[in-house]
Formats: C-alpha cells, structure tokens, sequence
C-alpha cells in the first residue's frame, strides 16, 4: 500500500479546495444516464409524438437545460426553434474563459459562492464549431444576455429590446417568421411534410435513434422558459395535434413539437384535459443520474498506477464518493481530489470542503417510497421539491440533490451511505475469497481430521441452536472457516488474513463501515492468495 492510504488518506484543508478540470460539455452527453433520456425523447419525437420534457427550475437557471436542448436538437436535420418572447434572466450564467469548458452546474447555490476555484458554469450559447448558430438565425437574438448589448436600433429584430419597451409577439407569430410563412404556420408545416414524404416515397429510410431519414418531417422547438403564456402553448399544441392528425399523414411523417419547459412555464392544465400518452408524451428529468454515471465520471480522471492492493482501496474510496454524492455528479471530482480515502470523519471534513456555501433546503424531509424513485415522473408529494432542485431520483433512491445534510455528525447517514459502498465493493470480493478457499479445504486438512469432523466443528450457532446439520463445505460461510483456521494447514499469516475478512464481513452485514486501519488491512488480504505459501 502506498504512503496515503496507510496514513488515512485524510482531506485537504478546509480552505483548500483543489482545482479541477471539468468534463468537457461534449463529454456531458456521452454519460450513459443522459444520453439514455435523450434516446428516448428522441424516439418518441421520431414516432411522430409531441413532446413535453421537464426540467427543474434550477437546471434551467443553470444552463445545463439549454446545453441537453442542443444536444437533441443536433440530432435532427428539420429542427426548427421558435425564438422566445422573454429573454433570459439577467445575471445568467458567466461565461467560460476561452480555453476551459466545464460541466454546467447542476444546480445553483443560492449566492454562495459556486463553483470551486478552478470551475466555471457552461456558457450555453459558446460552442466549438457546430454550425448550430448558421442553422439558427435566432441564435444571437436568444443569447443576447450573454454577450454585450448591441446599440439601441441594431440588429435584426426589435425584440432585442427590453421587454415591456414592445408589444409581446405572438408564439405563432414568431414561428410564423422563423418559417417565412405569411399564414398559418401549420399549413407551411404541413407543407414541408407532404413535400418531405413524396421525396422519400421509394426511398431507403434509417428510422429511429441516429439520424434523420431521408425528407424527415420538421420538429419545431419552443423553450418554455422564453414565453410568456403559457395557454398560448398549450393552445398551439392542441391546435397543431388536431391539425396533423386530420390531414392525413402517417403518426411518423407528421410535424412534431418538442416544448422544454419548468413546470410553472407550462403547467399540465394548459395541455387540456389531459394529454393521451397517444398523443403527447411527457418527459421528465427525473431517475436520469446514475452510480454508473459517476463511476464513469471517475473513471475519466485515472489514478496514478498502484499496487494491486492500493488500487482495491482507490476502487472504494471511488465508491464511496459516488455513493456520497449521488445525483451532485458535479461534486464527485471535487470530492474525490479533497478525499484520498479514510474513515467516516475525515470523509466529513472533506465535504465541508467540497460542499458550496451553506444550503438549508436538504433539511426537508419527503416521501422516500421505492415507487416515486422508480416512477417516469416525480409524485405530486414531491414535486415542488424536484423543482426547486432538491430531490432527485438516484439509482432506484429519493435522494437529496446537495448533500449538506450529511455534515450533521448526529446523523447516521452517512456511515449507512459509506457502508453501502464498501459493501458493494467488498462483499462480492469477499465471497469469492471463500470460495476459494472451500476448494483448498480437502488438500489443507490436518492429519488425523477429516472433512466430516471439520464441518460438523464449524456448525454455526444458529444450526447448533435448532438442532440443523452440520452445513456442506462449499456453503461454510467465511466466519465458519475462521472458527476451524485450526484444523487447516495454514501459515499464521494466513489465519490472520481468513479472520479479518471474518470480522470485515460481520462489520458490514450490520452497517458498520470499515475505518482505516481495517480497510488496509482487508485490501491486502484481499489481494492475496491462499495457500501454505502465502504467495501473491
């Protein structure tokens, strides 16, 4: 083991907070949990479904909204975003410096101060190369909070200005002026429609996930969160569902609209009476941040190379971060580079380092029910919650989106969150150390003791109690074999390694987690093998 872990790995100072690098926004996508949500919406856009997706206010005020939005939107050929009639609020997210592209923030902090030295927020509007502003001549006009106000006059469209200085324009209207059409802008949708499907009659069309087919219906995108009514977009979407569905084209040829919003921007009674899920499906941002997302997170910044036992320990403290963080993916870097592995306490103090600010919303208490954390949807219980940015659906868990609640040092949770880590990590490995040593059983056997005599000296309490048989040697529990160690031709060392395992699994069948000390020492027994030799 190297120097860190046999010294407990410890935590920076609390002033201390290391600087990062941020995965690249390109990169963000790439994570298995997101880019399973933006698969499905996807699927149902391409089914010819209209779409509502979900977003908590403070992913919207983030940005990272806006940069999933682009995300989708570069999947399809025949996008077509309505500009908004509200702009962005002021003080919006800053822009990154040139050579640095972060991680959008997950969620905001309420003033203090966030992101960590070495952080910056994404910059929706700031990309590589994409072509998406040559697509979108509405791009400068939506990111004008973002960069410096032109002179007064300038520019293409007076809705530049600040609102209340204009009359609001109309969401038909604009998307009208974003398809120069001079009627109804569902007739020109209509039309590219019907132009798009006798263009691909007799053509080979690639449905589904990755890639428009050939002559692919238009999407039109509305961002909830830059209008000002919402019955104006519950309206157009009524009226273009009907429209559509009356004019006689296929589900999967007809124009579809995509509406991202919060909940207060298009809450569900200006859909009607109710959406058929035939008609308009609802996505939410919800059950979409997974462990797997975070081990991948992890996985992208490497460790140093180490020892086989060194790199057992670096797999659950990686664990245990993971675990701790859950749904605050943006905090699984930062935590890890503050925490190098140790016990529950110095865990402790590094989230007082890691954690921002002080934030006071994760003492609420909510429903945790299995259903509401496997449902499609957050439940009505905790919908405010979701939000405002509080809860989250982690891994089949409600769990809180910040984790300050955990440095209360009378709670539990944590030290329940830490074992849950190790045990996932540990108890497999654990498990197959038994097994291997059953299978050296009949070849280590003291002369004069045979395995009938050995089984029955193992016979647990629980069997001596209820008068049950001695158990077959290959389900002897690891707490068996230590209790006959004796009966085996085994170096102390050994014996020494077959009792901490014991002792390591007792510990964590009962949710105690392994400190330090305990922690080293079953990571080299671990990465050891058995045998009279002791040889690794």
């Amino acid at each position: 083991m190297t120097e860190l872990a046999r010294d407990g790995g410890g935590s920076a100072a609390p002033d201390a907070v290391p600087s990062v690098p941020g995965v690249a926004a390109w990169d963000l996508a790439r994570l298995p949990g997101p880019r399973r949500h933006l698969d499905r919406v996807e699927r149902d856009l391409r089914a010819g479904l209209d779409c509502v997706w979900y977003f908590p206010d403070t992913v919207v005020e983030s940005g990272r909204a806006e940069f999933f939005l682009r995300e989708l939107l570069h999947r399809f050929d025949g996008a077509v975003p309505v500009p908004g009639s509200v702009g962005p609020p002021e003080g919006g997210v800053e822009a990154p410096a040139p050579d640095v592209v972060a991680v959008p923030a997950q969620r905001t902090s309420g003033g203090a101060q966030d992101p960590a030295p070495g952080h910056v927020l994404f910059d929706p509007w700031h990309e590589e190369d994409d072509g998406f502003d040559a697509d979108d001549p509405y791009g400068a006009l939506l990111g004008n909070w973002a960069a410096p106000p032109a002179a007064p006059g300038a520019g293409p469209f007076a809705a530049a200005e600040p609102p209340g200085t204009a009359p609001a324009v109309s969401l038909v209207d604009r998307l009208a002026k974003e398809l120069g059409a001079t009627g109804d802008p569902l007739d020109e949708l209509l039309r590219r429609a019907r132009r798009g499907h006798r263009g691909s009659e007799g053509a080979d069309q690639d449905e589904g996930v990755g890639g428009d087919a050939p002559g692919s219906p238009p999407t039109v995108v509305v961002r909830g969160w830059e209008e000002h009514s919402a019955e104006e977009m519950g309206q157009l979407l009524r009226t273009a569902h009907a429209t559509f569905r009356e004019a006689g084209l296929p589900a999967e040829r007809r124009p579809r609209f995509l509406f991202a919003a919060r909940v207060d921007d298009l809450p569900a009674r200006a859909l009607g009476r109710g959406p058929s899920p035939h008609q308009v499906t609802l996505h939410w941002w919800w059950r979409v941040w997974t462990r797997l997302d975070s081990e991948v997170l992890l996985a992208w910044r490497p460790r140093p190379p180490a020892t086989a036992a060194q790199a057992l320990y670096d797999r659950v403290t990686d664990s245990v971060v993971a675990e701790v963080c859950g749904p605050d993916v943006d905090r699984a870097l930062v935590l890890r580079e503050v925490w190098r592995g140790g016990d529950v306490e110095s865990l402790r103090r590094a989230l007082t380092t890691a954690l921002p600010g002080v934030d006071d919303r994760g003492s609420r208490s909510w429903p945790r029910r299995m259903s509401t954390a496997h449902a499609s949807r957050p439940s009505a219980e905790i919908l405010d919650d979701w939000a405002s940015g509080v809860v989250d659906s982690w891994d089949g868990h409600v769990r809180p989106v910040v984790a300050h609640r955990l440095l209360d040092p009378d709670s539990p949770e944590l030290r329940v969150l830490v074992c849950h880590a190790q045990n996932r990590v540990l108890l497999p490995l654990i498990e197959e150390a038994r097994t291997s040593l059953t299978e050296l059983v009949p070849g280590l056997l003291r002369k004069g003791v045979d395995l009938d005599q050995l089984r029955e000296r193992a016979r647990s309490e629980h069997r001596v109690r209820n008068g049950l048989p001695a158990a077959p040697l290959a389900e002897l529990e690891i707490g068996d074999l230590a209790r006959v160690a004796g009966y085996l031709v085994l170096p102390s060392d050994q014996r020494d390694r077959l009792r901490r395992l014991s002792k390591a699994r007792n510990h964590l069948s009962h949710l105690q987690p392994l400190g330090q000390e305990q922690l080293v020492a079953v990571t080299e027994a671990l990465t050891t093998d058995w045998g009279t030799g002791g040889g690794r």
